[in-house]
């Protein structure tokens, strides 16, 4: 079998001398042949000249060297640490060499630093939920921040928080019998849905999103089924004012999860690196699968196990069903101390970073 051809990379001469020491007598040394650089005219004409790369791992710096990259070429950055680079996928240059190649290995697997696009063909919006059977992730937070990047990126976002409880929205800022109106217009089938939209929307004061005001009544989350759920999601999408729609859902596991799964481009299913928020995780995924059947194991492949917190040396296989981690997001020290969670207000850099990182692999800018 041929070796596959692996690029690394970077400016320390003796950086790349230890890890080729390594890789000569390391298992991967069997499948991956690498070619070193440490000069970035050098790499570019390599690139040009039309040689054979299966994965190239750089630091960001040469990375931004390179000019144009080719589209299909699996791209990693070796950053310091994460959220350094607006490069796809990132790796931690430094890390034990075992685990840096299992990064590697995982990177490729997966396809480089293409997950599939969340993004629709023709002008239908990228709808993307967000979910964690444990609660404390930082569901809102993301949907938030996913919603609030996209908008400055460009991409005009719809923020619809379907959460019971609904801390979303300032308490004073009315507008409580809203979602009420909307879904009496729902019901009434009278294809007047989208401008109900248009006309029960509101500007969130301090991010800058459309959004329905939180329901006064926490019941009406309660009564929304799948086909509620994927109405409502095509009203706003019907508006065609939009190019991101980010769905914040809470912990449970019912029909409105079903039916948004359904209407959604990608899931970010987040979970942090500790035993009870696996094992809630993974018992979401069993009754998931018990309960709905061959309608939730069709929506599997949109699900992108989003880890929140740790590094890329945390295991890629968590526990016994393969949820590899697409993707990790810093945990931000403030937000222990009482910092906010809701997605609000001043966020902290690294974190935008990686939020605007993600949704730019999901395609959605």
């Amino acid at each position: 079998m041929s070796k596959r051809h692996l690029i690394v990379a970077v400016k320390e001469g003796e950086y790349v001398e230890r890890f080729a020491d390594y890789l000569r007598d390391s298992a991967f040394g069997e499948s991956w042949q690498l070619t070193a650089f440490t000069n970035p005219a050098a790499l570019r004409g390599f690139i040009r000249g039309g040689y054979a790369i299966d994965l190239l791992a750089a630091q960001p710096d040469m990375l931004g060297e390179l000019g144009e990259l080719p589209a299909d070429l699996p791209v990693a950055a070796l950053v310091e640490y994460l959220g350094q680079s607006r490069h796809g996928q990132e790796v931690l240059q430094f890390q034990p060499l075992p685990q840096l190649l299992q990064a590697f290995a995982a990177l490729y697997a997966a396809g480089g630093n293409r997950l599939p696009k969340a993004v629709r063909e023709g002008k239908e919006p990228s709808v993307v939920a967000v979910y964690s059977a444990s609660g404390g992730t930082g569901k809102t937070t993301l949907a938030m921040q996913a919603a609030k990047q996209a908008g400055i990126l460009g991409v005009p976002s719809f923020y619809l928080n379907l959460e019971q409880w609904n801390a979303s929205w300032p308490a004073d800022g009315g507008g409580g019998e809203d979602l009420a109106k909307l879904l009496y217009a729902l019901q009434s089938d009278s294809g007047q849905a989208a401008s109900a939209v248009a006309a029960l929307r509101r500007r969130h004061p301090s991010l800058g999103l459309d959004m329905i005001a939180a329901s006064d009544n926490p019941d009406e989350r309660l009564s929304l089924g799948a086909e509620q759920a994927k109405r409502l999601i095509a009203a706003i999408a019907g508006t065609g004012e939009y190019g991101c729609i980010a769905v914040d859902l809470d912990c449970r596991l019912d029909a409105l999860h079903a039916g948004v799964f359904e209407a959604c481009d990608a899931v970010l299913w987040l979970m942090t690196p500790d035993a009870v928020s696996l094992r809630k995780n993974e018992l979401a995924l069993d009754y998931g699968e018990r309960k709905f059947g061959d309608a939730f194991a069709s929506q599997r492949p949109k699900f992108r196990f989003v880890q929140v917190g740790g590094s890329s040396r945390e295991p890629a296989v968590y526990g016994g069903r393969n949820l590899r981690i697409d993707a990790v997001l810093p945990y931000v020290e403030e937000w222990a101390s009482g910092g906010h969670l809701s997605g609000t207000g001043v966020m902290a850099p690294h974190y935008r970073g990686a939020v605007e990182t993600l949704i730019r692999r999901l395609g959605i800018a």
